[in-house]
């Protein structure tokens, strides 16, 4: 179905920069809980609705981006909406809601077109805003191995349905890795490089705040092995930097210090950078917190990988059987 409210390049990621978020949940605690956490972000709108019967109305009407939706729902479950959402946006991210989290839980979920669940409660909410974070990624990217993994469980859900299951190694295998999973995401784990080009006294903050955070040159070809770099624009090269490590691996931060003047800020947005305050005892603020949120990610992204590869052999012990 094509929604006349979204164009190709919206869908792609290119569109209006704000990100609309639609939380579903019957729990009023729970859909405060996500709208207040979620609307600290600049770039996301965040919407509620109650029920799926609810929520349907705004999917078929506006742009959703990502769904949040409880598991357990009034009437539809939110396994059956997120199945419809998908129907009628395809580059939509889902992601459930549940207390417990099952092999067989999370391939209905999976197979109905989540890509991600939450368990709750919510032990540490910092990992929900990094989830949102990964999800707005993914749909953005594409990534192909999320494809994979639905498709996978889509196969899985249809053999289970027909009566077949996993051998039992093959299933407890899954559920280990769905519990390796869960810990990862509880952990908040902030493993990960962090490099810095251009300013000590970030170096020295994030050092402070626990990370790994190392001062290296413009010229240093470790750069492109971190998983965050901070470019800060005191730093005559950051614009080259930018570029080259924008089409490489690290996620990359822009510090714009007391001097940075418009044309700074407009090649900044320009380039789609992630720009982290103005200078280095202000600005700098702010940075520990984006870089949490991006280690959590790429944590989070990670396990996930992880966790669609013990759903591919789950399958392939069905299919064999």
């Amino acid at each position: 179905m094509d929604l006349p409210f979204e164009t190709e390049d919206e869908a792609a990621g290119g569109g209006t920069l704000a990100s609309t978020v639609l939380v579903v949940d019957d729990e009023p605690v729970v859909l405060d809980v996500c709208s207040r956490l979620l609307a600290r972000e600049p770039d996301l709108v965040v919407t509620q609705a109650t029920s799926a019967e609810e929520a349907l109305p705004l999917l078929e009407s506006q742009r959703i981006d990502v769904l949040i939706t409880d598991k357990n729902l009034p009437q539809m479950s939110g396994i059956e909406l997120i199945a419809e959402a998908r129907r009628l946006q395809p580059t939509l991210e889902a992601m459930m809601i549940t207390g417990y989290a099952s092999s067989e839980s999370v391939i209905a979920a999976f197979a109905a077109g989540a890509s991600d669940y939450i368990l709750k409660p919510f032990d540490d909410l910092r990992v929900l805003r990094a989830k949102v974070r990964s999800a707005l990624e993914r749909r953005t990217e594409r990534i192909k191995g999320r494809e994979q993994a639905r498709d996978v469980a889509r196969q899985a859900a249809a053999l289970l349905e027909t009566g077949q299951d996993a051998p039992e190694p093959a299933h407890q295998a899954l559920e280990d890795e769905l519990r390796s999973y869960e810990q990862t995401v509880k952990s908040g784990a902030m493993t990960g490089r962090v490099a810095v080009v251009g300013s000590p006294e970030a170096v020295q903050m994030l050092a402070s705040e626990g990370f790994q955070a190392v001062d290296l040159p413009a010229t240093s070809p470790e750069l492109e092995h971190c998983d965050v770099v901070i470019l800060e624009t005191g730093e005559s090269r950051w614009r080259m930097l930018a570029e080259i490590l924008q089409s490489r691996s690290p996620d990359v931060l822009l510090l714009a210090n007391p001097q940075a003047d418009l044309s700074d800020l407009l090649e900044a947005i320009g380039l789609r950078l992630d720009l982290v305050g103005f200078g280095s005892s202000a600005g700098t603020q702010a940075l520990p917190e984006r870089v949490r949120m991006l280690l959590v990610s790429r944590s989070i992204q990670r396990a996930q990988t992880r966790l669609a590869n013990a759903l591919l052999l789950f399958h392939r012990s069905i299919s064999r059987r």
